[in-house]
């Protein structure tokens, strides 16, 4: 996620409002009050939820499908044809009402879990490249630096923040040519270089307070809960020249780097052994340096043809609140302070209503709603959806879940969550899902394949690493089994879940004592 650190106060909290459509703050107006319509857009790789205009929606996609083959062919073309999770793309046609909804370091981000990826954007396609004061033809663009994010998960099974957010600050200045046959990969980020240039002038001269380029290395977590927005910019910045000065001074090193990070083997043990030169007392003037001479090497690849067609339909009305009480829902997850998160969690409750009055069986109204129920009316609410959406694999997965504690419903599950697939055979939850059970039911050898393919689908899933692990062990696949349980250990501990740690952590001491290897394991 790219913080927008120069966007300004954020707007001020949503006024409550007594129309027809919703009761409380709202951040647009109801299409059935004469908003704008929404469509949705459905590719190979994307499916695009938006109130742009028509042709504006169509270019978005058009434009979504060309930079991620100009970014597959600019950084991991070997991935051009692998297996990925669809993701699903919001945009909101107003800045003013993205802005209202989010906190304000955010103008963009990707989110992913287990169950799904998505990136949130606003504003026109025409509006999404944005260039730098001055006469540079460099440019930035939200999209390119959040679907960096998602593609650098399928060729980079581990990423360091550092390394994370500047590869997608580096590819964040891709430029697509207009008829999207050629793009210039490296351009620099004038905004980075002139705050890297401020912060490292301060090293030099001994004003710097203690800060040097190890603070971005050893990136502080807390930092974005705090509002610390100076230092994170401050990492945001350092990260795009690290990862610009390695690609550029030091490709072999950097490559070994990346292929031992893939090998499983530590961050920190990876750069001690392919990137000492990071660890230096030395790197802040040598990056200084770097900063001062702009050597900033720029480089124009061929982007092949790609296919730009999609189906396109109209979003109905309570669709629509379904959409916008999700947007709301993550409005409330990326913020850290009241009254903030309170007011968006009350769109998010306003607008499922609203959803579920115009259409009490609409899916993503319906899925909201089982989320929130007490479980003794979970099954019910999933049978409802399977019921009036039978060829949508969202509702069978809803029916898998809603019946996991129903003990004499095994049959039924493993069904449900077997149709999901089969009608969305890249569905990496439903793949995760009936792995899962498989291996709390001693099937470990008919989990395998299912856990491998949720995990080439979702490669950043904790519990599809973990079911992978499980399955492993009970293969008797003692070794493969930890180092998979150790990854999964490392994504949890990159997102904060200390009860999850714990679990995860018991898993490999029992892979190591060899008491969970070759086992059937509990249910969990």
């Amino acid at each position: 996620m790219r913080h927008g650190l120069a966007m300004g106060a954020l707007l001020a909290l949503l006024s409550t409002t007594q129309l027809a459509c919703v009761v409380g703050p709202r951040f647009t107006t109801c299409p059935g009050e004469g908003g704008r319509p929404w469509v949705r857009l459905d590719s190979d790789h994307y499916t695009l939820h938006t109130d742009l205009p028509a042709e504006d929606a169509r270019e978005a996609m058009r434009r979504l499908e060309r930079t991620r083959a100009a970014i597959l062919t600019a950084m991991w073309p070997q991935a051009q044809g692998q297996q990925m999770t669809k993701v699903d793309v919001y945009v909101l046609q107003s800045p003013r009402e993205f802005e209202g909804l989010y906190p304000r370091r955010v103008r963009a981000f990707f989110h992913r879990s287990d169950s799904e990826a998505l990136i949130v954007l606003s504003g026109r396609p025409r509006t999404w490249d944005r260039l730098f004061a001055g006469l540079s033809l460099s440019t930035s663009s939200p999209l390119n630096h959040e679907l960096a994010h998602y593609l650098s998960a399928y060729t980079l099974s581990r990423q360091p923040r550092w390394l994370s957010e500047g590869l997608a600050e580096y590819l964040e200045t891709l430029r697509l040519s207009e008829d999207g046959q050629t793009a210039v990969v490296g351009s620099p980020h004038w905004e980075a270089i002139m705050v890297m240039g401020s912060w490292l002038n301060a090293v030099q001269r001994g004003l710097a307070r203690g800060w040097t380029m190890q603070r971005v290395l050893q990136w502080d977590r807390t930092l974005e809960a705090r509002e610390q927005d100076k230092q994170v910019g401050a990492n945001y910045a350092g990260s795009w020249l690290l990862v610009h000065w390695l690609l550029n001074e030091r490709p072999r090193p950097f490559a070994e780097y990346l292929a031992l990070l893939n090998q499983g083997v530590a961050p920190d043990e990876a750069l001690a052994r392919a990137l000492p030169e990071l660890t230096s007392p030395e790197l802040d003037a040598l990056l200084y340096e770097y900063v001062r001479n702009r050597r900033f090497v720029e480089r124009t690849v061929t982007v092949p043809p790609v296919g730009t067609g999609f189906v396109e339909e109209v979003i109905d009305d309570a669709q629509v609140h379904a959409i916008r009480s999700k947007l709301a829902a993550l409005g409330a997850a990326l913020a850290h302070r009241e009254p903030f998160i309170s007011n968006r969690q009350k769109v998010a409750k306003d607008e499922l209503e609203e959803a579920l009055r115009l259409n009490p069986t609409g899916l993503l109204a319906l899925s909201a709603k089982l989320r929130s129920a007490p479980e003794g009316e979970r099954v019910a609410i999933a049978r409802e959806a399977v019921k009036a959406h039978p060829t949508e694999a969202g509702a069978w997965l809803m029916l898998g879940s809603a019946l996991r504690h129903e003990p004499l419903a095994h049959e039924e599950r493993e069904s449900a969550y077997r149709e999901a697939l089969r009608l969305d055979p890249r569905n990496a939850h439903a793949a995760r899902e009936l792995a899962w059970m498989f291996v709390t039911q001693g099937r470990a050898e008919e989990a395998m394949p299912l856990a491998r393919w949720a995990v080439t689908l979702a490669p950043w899933s904790p519990n599809a690493l973990d079911t992978l692990a499980l399955a492993l062990a009970g293969s008797g696949a003692c070794e493969e089994a930890l180092q998979t349980e150790q990854r999964a250990l490392e994504l949890i501990q990159e997102e904060g879940v200390p009860e999850l740690e714990r679990t995860l952590e018991r898993r490999i001491a029992g892979l190591k004592d060899g008491t969970l290897c070759g086992a059937p394991t509990p249910d969990a």
